[in-house]
């Protein structure tokens, strides 16, 4: 049961990220492209397990805005392109906290 339940804690956190994502990339299309700050980020990884690194992978792909690039040799590190990170810290802060711990949670 409790596996269940942190699988629809991986849901409702992807559709929230999605909603969020869709949002910010809608403005971001529609604003001045001049304001926009792409960036690759390379998101150290606390998943150890291959089938965590892809879910996380899928699910940054699939939020509009990010699209994964590629892991490192050693499958410690996830590059990331985003469309707009102005503050690239905060924006791999982000994605751990919020996609990544949620994978974590029952991909380890």
């Amino acid at each position: 049961m409790r596996r269940a339940i942190a699988w629809l804690h991986v849901a409702a956190t992807f559709v929230t990220e999605l909603a969020k994502s869709t949002a910010a990339t809608i403005r971001a299309v529609l604003g001045p492209t001049e304001r926009l700050r792409p960036a690759i980020l390379a998101v150290p990884l606390d998943i150890r397990s291959e089938a965590g690194t892809a879910l996380f992978a899928d699910m940054v792909t699939l939020t509009p805005g990010t699209t994964s690039l590629d892991v490192s040799a050693d499958g410690r590190t996830l590059y990331v392109h985003a469309l707009h990170a102005p503050d690239r810290e905060a924006a791999v802060a982000g994605l751990k906290s919020t996609l990544e711990a949620r994978a974590r949670e029952v991909l380890p």
